[in-house]
């Protein structure tokens, strides 16, 4: 689950994490010299799990800050940033950090990223923990390199600035909210990893031309068809646009990345929303007299409104444009 916001510059203005069990990329950005701070609360003996990822273009350009657990019962472990704030009687442990030779592919959204570092442990004692990431010079690390951790403490030079996630915790729950604005998140995603507003909605732009175009080609047989057959209509292009993005997206990761099994996350997704858009269009034209009364296609709509927002298709707007078409009265008729 991505998360974004939030300031966390000093220990007293940490941003604080519920549940930190509960599976979520905290995103935000760094500049050189700053260190950004999470806490979180654990009991003795509770499953501690984090990670640090970076955009694949920013890897490359060597921005691989540093990843810190701060709490109670720690051992220090490597050389943390003298601006590093921690509490009295507290451990620092600095985590090994490898930018490996091949990018992270991730279906779900889809999009690659380099995971800089990883940890599972169990917390030492119960409290309050922090989480660091430190764009700071110097931050000295134990780096792995072919799978063994050497022990020389190293310096690195961080690349101006750039964006970060925190991986933290390990049980994939949602609520209904945070289930269906994942398209949302996914937006902000791809912003993460440096795409322009352009590119990202490009294919969806793409498709909906298109649509638009065979609408204006057939504008004569259109004309005949009620407001509730173009909702519908509307809705299926919104869900082929969805499954054009994630063609999209999937072709640019894996052009950084290997091949993963988790492309066939995605080939779901792609099926999911490409199905949803044919079954909305064809829906939608079979019958001009569709909105008039027919309560078996109104219940086709819903279905279809109630598929997208949970299988991620058509950007929200689509789902709503379905349950529009479902909803529109039967009086209403198109007057273009």
């Amino acid at each position: 689950m991505p998360v974004f916001g939030g300031e966390g510059k000093s220990l007293g203005t940490a941003i604080p994490i519920e549940d930190p069990a509960k599976s979520r990329v905290f995103y935000g950005q760094l500049a050189f010299g700053d260190i950004r701070y999470y806490s979180f609360n654990m009991e003795k003996g509770e499953r501690i799990t984090l990670g640090l990822t970076v955009p694949v273009e920013q890897g490359n350009q060597d921005f691989t800050p540093g990843l810190i657990l701060i709490g109670p019962g720690l051992e220090n472990e490597g050389q943390p940033p003298e601006r590093l704030e921690v509490p009295e009687g507290y451990g620092a442990k600095v985590l090994s950090y490898n930018l490996p030779e091949s990018p992270v592919y991730e279906g779900f959204t889809p999009s690659t990223f380099y995971s800089l570092s990883r940890l599972d442990m169990e917390a030492p004692e119960s409290g309050t923990y922090y989480v660091a990431v430190s764009a700071v010079q110097g931050t000295g690390v134990a780096r792995e390199e072919d799978s063994l951790q050497e022990e020389n403490v190293q310096e690195r030079k961080i690349s101006g600035e750039g964006n970060y996630g925190v991986v933290l915790g390990y049980r994939e729950t949602f609520t209904l909210k945070e289930w269906i604005t994942i398209p949302l998140g996914q937006i902000k995603v791809y912003r993460w990893e440096g795409q322009s507003w352009l590119l990202i909605f490009t294919p969806l732009a793409l498709t909906l031309a298109a649509g638009f175009m065979a609408i204006y080609l057939k504008r004569e047989a259109v004309a005949g068809l009620s407001l509730a057959s173009i909702s519908g209509t509307l809705a299926g292009l919104f869900f082929l646009g969805t499954g054009a993005s994630y063609i999209f997206q999937m072709l640019l990761s894996l052009n950084k990345s290997s091949y993963s099994p988790e492309i066939f996350i995605t080939l779901i997704l792609i099926l999911a929303s490409t199905g949803l858009g044919v079954a909305a269009i064809a829906l939608s034209l079979k019958d001009k007299r569709y909105g008039t009364g027919s309560i078996r296609k109104r219940l086709y709509f819903f279905t279809l409104g109630i598929a997208g927002l949970l299988l991620w298709a058509g950007l929200l707007i689509g789902p709503i444009l379905a349950f529009e078409a479902a909803l529109l009265p039967g009086n209403v008729k198109n007057k273009v």
